[in-house]
């Protein structure tokens, strides 16, 4: 059995803990592909996409992208280097609803075999401008996904029921500087769950980018439906 993960710096696991070696452990005889870029939005992870001519060759693709569509407008710097890096953000809900469509269309031509999960966080305060905006496209998302007949992990849910009686830090990585040491330096998951705990996280090593404990929950959500599925 061959699974392929399409996504961004959250599937790819720099910075912060990678979610695919915890499932790996779980199922030694899967191969695990992952293909999660760093600053993916929707639109440029589609332009990976296109040109992949193996897509049909997997038994499940986990696709983990949008983070980036609310995340790259964060400060100009972001959006700037989002700009050069040809990774630009859906300019409004109506642009983003039409390339989440069009990703799906274009995988699905390929393999419809597709897992979606939603973005899941921009700070571990729920209630916050960015997470309320990302809520909207967590909505689009789900209705693209339903209207599509395809698997959901509401693992957006999950994350927001964890942190219901936390206390919550407003930790957000403003400063791309801070990203950039924390992808330098942060190389164990001992040195990334100790910034997380310094900050006051909880499941994010910077409010987005996941420490184990938020790697636990993803992976265990996955390899929970790859069991069953497996049962069917």
């Amino acid at each position: 059995m061959k699974i392929l993960f399409l996504g961004d710096s959250i599937t790819e696991g720099v910075p912060g803990v990678s979610f695919i070696p915890m499932i790996q452990d779980n199922f030694s005889s899967i191969d695990l592909v992952n293909r999660g870029v760093g600053g993916d939005t929707v639109s440029s992870l589609l332009s990976r996409v296109k040109k992949m001519n193996d897509l049909s060759s997997f038994d499940q693709i986990v696709l983990f992208i949008g983070v980036n569509d609310v995340f790259g407008k964060l400060t100009i710097i972001y959006k700037i280097l989002k700009t050069l890096m040809k990774k630009r953000w859906a300019k409004n809900i109506s642009t983003f609803k039409n390339q989440y469509n069009d990703l799906i269309a274009f995988i699905m031509n390929e393999n419809k075999k597709i897992i979606i999960i939603p973005p899941l966080l921009i700070g571990e305060d729920i209630n916050n401008k960015c997470n309320t905006e990302l809520l909207v496209l967590t909505t689009i998302i789900y209705n693209i996904t339903m209207e599509n007949n395809l698997t959901y992990l509401a693992l957006d849910s999950e994350f927001k029921d964890y942190l219901k009686d936390k206390q919550i830090s407003n930790y957000l990585p403003i400063k791309i500087s801070e990203l950039l040491k924390d992808v330098k330096r942060l190389t164990t998951l001992q040195l990334i769950d100790q910034k997380s705990k310094d900050r006051g996280l909880h499941l994010t090593l910077d409010g987005v980018h996941i420490n184990s404990n938020g790697a636990k929950i993803i992976s265990k959500a996955i390899s929970n439906y790859i069991n069953s599925a497996d049962s069917l």
